[in-house]
């Protein structure tokens, strides 16, 4: 019985022993692949702070874009070109042309152009003297008041009145009379031929707002950006 003990006894100590003598594995990198792997890291934190910095510049440059967009709805103008041959208020025949901004901003008139039968004219006025005999119609109702200054020739008659838009800073809500008579017995045949091609003449406006953006404009109202306005209604 003793002898099976030792027997077993020495067996678990060869056990031990072989277990003792089995090699340990032990991981092992050599410089070049430490190295390596050291450049890995570097390369994927780079890459990490890279992207962070992108997003928040991009998120930066998002809140720019959206308040920029919003300072120009906030300062944007528009022009519209309006004809009318009744006052209701005084309930008289009183024609007028005039231009309103309409817009959120205050608006910089450029260039006004004026179009009728592929003749274009620069002023209202000019295009007016051609067709209907504007000036003639002034000069008549002149010669009347030098002739007899005690009556007012003037406003007895219908006198006009008009007004040169170009360089003209019109305040958002605003209007600009660019013509307005009064209809008389004595300028009933000129006020019926404007009349008759008011709605024949073609309007292009170029304007800036305050902040340098330009735009083009016609009758129908429809609004183009430009560059700027250096020949743009032409």
């Amino acid at each position: 019985m003793s002898s099976q003990q030792d027997d077993t006894v020495e067996q678990s100590d060869a056990t031990e022993s072989q277990h003792s003598q089995q090699p340990k594995f032990k991981l092992r990198l050599s410089r070049s692949k430490m190295n390596s792997i050291l450049a890995l890291c570097a390369i994927f934190i780079s890459a990490a702070s890279f992207y962070a910095t992108y997003m928040q510049a991009k998120a930066a440059q998002e809140q720019v874009t959206a308040a920029e967009r919003q300072l120009y709805a906030e300062t944007w103008p528009w022009l519209q070109v309006s004809y009318s041959d009744y006052d209701i208020e005084a309930e008289r025949s009183h024609m007028t042309v005039k231009v309103k901004n309409s817009g959120t901003g205050p608006a910089l008139i450029k260039s006004m152009q004026f179009e009728y039968q592929d003749t274009q004219y620069d002023t209202l006025v000019a295009l007016l003297n051609d067709c209907c005999n504007l000036d003639a119609y002034r000069t008549a109702l002149k010669e009347l008041q030098a002739d007899n200054g005690d009556i007012n020739y003037l406003k007895q008659f219908g006198w006009y009145v008009t007004s040169n838009p170009n360089n003209s800073l019109l305040a958002d809500g605003n209007d600009l009379v660019l013509f307005s008579m009064v209809r008389s017995k004595f300028n009933n045949n000129l006020w019926e031929k404007i009349g008759e091609i008011a709605h024949d003449i073609e309007v292009n406006t170029c304007y800036c707002s305050l902040l340098k953006q330009c735009y083009t404009v016609n009758k129908a109202s429809e609004v183009k950006k430009v560059a700027n306005c250096s020949n743009s209604t032409q």
